[in-house]
């Protein structure tokens, strides 16, 4: 828990045609070497992320690409994908030509994402660029720097943090839930597998959240509930716990009590809630046929994932009768056509950042198919998604 997760930091990206000097902008952002530099195009295969520190952000993510131009097409699809977590892009234009059509369509599809641009002139040793032109063309700032000679690298350093989305994410998971000293419970279950020693992703970064507002937080498994709450003088400020518990923690809880989850807490910190708790009323909505799209985040999806997964692949088949079909998909592919379906449920997307998950409520709401989430759906299937909701003020 030492480090801040990286699906939470900024992230840049740095697009290009091969060759254009993409790597080498990098190792001199980072200061470091890191990144294999080579006169032979296409050096870099897939995306490679390294950190960088940005004035007024911190630590970033910096992403190398494949060239745009690349004539390997799984190589430039990677690149595109790189596109959905992207909170801020740079263009290198190196064309010794002029011919910038290729970059251009790459920063118009940016820009359609909602995603600030930098235009960068990195071998200003080798050619003349006409800088004003591009910059009437794309509205975009345009950087001339000499990556050789190691100058004006502060001029986009500077553009960098100018241009910096304030909104890459929520200010916190759940501080604005609580107050200097609030006593804060959160219940999770032994039954959630997890490495030796090591707490899941959603509930560290909660933890640490309320640490950092200065609430007391205790953490106690669904059987020991009971004598926690014996044990204290007063009943907590407010209670989190997993989702495949809730049923339980919820008869053991007095309503007076907020309570919500560890899943809808990630939600609304990733996502939309509102979007999240609208698509689940489509769930009752479900017959026999219809396509439904599980969708998560982890590539392999550890226990916990697959667990969840066939909670709700089963509850779904249930609530409509049985007859749907139910498609899976993990990592970065997800469909581009997604209009077929009838419902999308996601994960929580604890190891996304909030970009790629924005960017499909994006792509749902393009093609009108409502989204919600696990933690939303394990709510709604057990009919206490307006009790969950409470303390967020959100209505199901």
């Amino acid at each position: 828990m030492q480090f801040t997760p990286q699906s939470n930091k900024m992230h840049i990206a740095v697009f290009g045609k091969r060759n254009a000097g993409k790597s080498s902008l990098i190792n001199a952002l980072t200061g470091k070497s890191t990144l294999l530099v080579s006169d032979e195009p296409g050096t870099t295969a897939e995306p490679i992320f390294q950190y960088v520190e940005i004035k007024n952000v911190g630590t970033a993510i910096i992403v190398d690409t494949a060239g745009i131009d690349d004539a390997d097409l799984f190589r430039v699809q990677k690149t595109r994908e790189v596109m959905d977590l992207t909170d801020l892009g740079i263009m290198i234009f190196s064309d010794e030509a002029g011919d910038y059509k290729l970059e251009k369509e790459w920063v118009h599809e940016l820009d359609k994402r909602n995603i600030p641009v930098i235009g960068v002139i990195a071998k200003t040793d080798d050619h003349y660029v006409d800088i004003d032109s591009l910059k009437a063309t794309l509205n975009v700032p345009i950087v001339k720097l000499s990556v050789k000679r190691n100058s004006n690298l502060g001029s986009l350093r500077h553009a960098m943090s100018a241009l910096a989305p304030a909104e890459f994410e929520r200010n916190s998971i759940v501080g604005d839930l609580v107050n200097l000293g609030d006593l804060v419970v959160m219940v999770m279950p032994e039954m959630i597998p997890a490495p030796k020693y090591r707490l899941v992703a959603s509930q560290q970064q909660i933890l640490r959240d309320l640490l950092d507002h200065h609430a007391i937080a205790l953490s106690v498994t669904e059987e020991e509930l009971p004598e926690l709450l014996a044990r204290l003088n007063k009943l907590p400020d407010l209670v989190i716990t997993d989702s495949q518990v809730f049923d339980r923690v919820n008869e053991i809880i007095p309503a007076s009590v907020p309570l919500t989850t560890f899943a809808i807490l990630m939600a609304r910190f990733k996502g939309d809630l509102k979007t999240f708790v609208t698509g689940a009323a489509m769930i009752s909505s479900l017959k026999p046929g219809d396509k439904v799209l599980l969708s998560e985040a982890c590539i392999h999806h550890p226990h916990n994932g697959e667990i969840d997964r066939m909670l709700v692949k089963a509850k779904l088949q249930e609530m409509a009768g049985g007859g749907l079909d139910i498609t899976t998909s993990v990592g970065p592919d997800f469909p581009d056509d997604v209009s077929s379906y009838k419902l999308i449920v996601h994960c929580g997307g604890c190891i996304f950042n909030r970009k790629q998950l924005m960017m499909r409520l994006r792509s749902s709401g393009v093609q009108n198919v409502p989204i919600t989430n696990y933690g939303i759906a394990f709510a709604y299937f057990h009919g206490i998604l307006p009790r969950v909701l409470e303390v967020l003020e959100v209505k199901a």
